[in-house]
């Protein structure tokens, strides 16, 4: 597969992935996430590196749950 197919990919997870923020789905939400980040990472996207960043703003509770430090974990320091 190549990297425009995949990276079309990983923005439609993104967007799903924003659906399951909102409908207080975390633990979908966010693994789906950082599986679109790494590809993201991958082919240094920063389309989608910004999409992802976008998913974890959509998120504002107070204690976020393990899954979403994770994510945060992976997010923490990408620069692209």
């Amino acid at each position: 597969m190549g990297s425009s197919r995949s990276e079309h990919r990983a923005l439609l997870q993104l967007d799903m992935a924003s659906g399951h923020v909102a409908a207080g789905r975390l633990d979908g939400a966010f693994t789906m996430a950082a599986r679109a980040l790494e590809v993201g990472l991958r082919y240094k996207s920063g389309r989608i590196v910004e999409r992802a960043r976008a998913v974890r703003r959509s998120y504002s509770g107070a204690t976020p749950p393990k899954v979403v430090r994770d994510f945060d974990d992976r997010l923490h320091g990408v620069f692209l």
